[in-house]
Parts: C-alpha cells; structure tokens; sequence
C-alpha cells in the first residue's frame, strides 16, 4: 500500500513538448489536386479475348503450376519404367503443389489403376474430368481410361454463355 499511495501524491505533469518536424513545414497554401482523366479503356468484345481463360491447363503458369508439372513429369517417368508406387507418391505430391492441376488427377488416377485401386481412379478421374472440362483431348483420355476400369463415358461439355465471357 506504501507504494501505491506515494504515486497518488505525485504531481502530473503536463502534456509533452511537440519536436520541430523534420523537413519542409506545411504549406498553408492550397495544393491543386491533378485533374482526373476519364477512362480510356476499351469495353466489348474485343476486351473479352484478353479475358477468358486459356483453352489448356499447361497455359496457366503459376510458380506452383510449373513446380506441379515438373513434379507430374517425374512421376510419368516413373511410371514408364514400371515404378508404380513412386510414380503414385509423384501424382500425389503433384496434386498437393497444385489441387487445380488437373494433369496430376488423370496421371494419379493412371497410377491407381495399375495398382488395382479402381474405386480410388474413379474417383480422381472425377475430379480431373471436372478442372479439366475445356479440353477436348483431355476429356478423350479420361473416357478411355473411365472406360477400361468400367465406369461410365462423361457427358458431353456443352459450354454455356458464362463460361465464356470468363
């Protein structure tokens, strides 16, 4: 309590002494702000083109994309050479890299379908079929595949008007 009751009986002190800002001082003067030029940026169709989404998925090319594919190429390599598991274990750290890399779902859906795993490949074959809808070659591999672990043909794409204007 001794402690507490000697700051009590402190005198306050005023407020703190304003510094000299360094630099120029403010000028009191008005400062004419620059006068705003109207938008000269094209619109209609022509725009569009700049904006809709490139027709295959090795188009796109983020830092994590490229690191997937390379990842997607090793992989395809193991799987040339007969080396499913760790062709597998490539396609899934693919996938991990970049979850809207639709290669790396085909390739590990490939893989598991060598391993037997049919229920698991067709479910991959989903989700491929699904980011890689736009491509046409893409949508035949992924049939042909579909089709040899017995599943049923996806259904023909048919692009709607929004897809398009993206």
């Amino acid at each position: 309590m001794a402690l507490f009751a000697g700051c009590a009986g402190m005198e306050k002190k005023g407020p703190y002494k304003k510094l000299p800002s360094k630099g120029k001082p403010p000028t009191t003067q008005t400062q004419k702000t620059p006068e705003k030029t109207p938008d000269k940026t094209p619109t209609g169709p022509a725009v569009q083109k700049d904006v809709i989404r490139p027709a295959t998925p090795e188009a796109v090319t983020t830092p994590a994309r490229t690191a997937s594919l390379r990842v997607v190429e090793r992989g395809k390599t193991q799987l040339a050479s007969n080396d499913i598991d760790r062709a597998a274990v490539s396609f899934r750290e693919a996938v991990n890299i970049d979850s809207s890399n639709g290669v790396a779902y085909y390739y590990l859906a490939l893989a598991e379908s060598k391993r037997n795993q049919s229920a698991i490949a067709l479910g991959l074959l989903d989700k491929a079929e699904a980011l890689l809808a736009g491509d046409s070659q893409w949508m035949t591999r992924i049939d042909e595949l579909r089709s040899q672990l017995g599943g049923t043909p996806s259904r023909p794409v048919i692009p709607s008007p929004i897809d398009q204007s993206f």
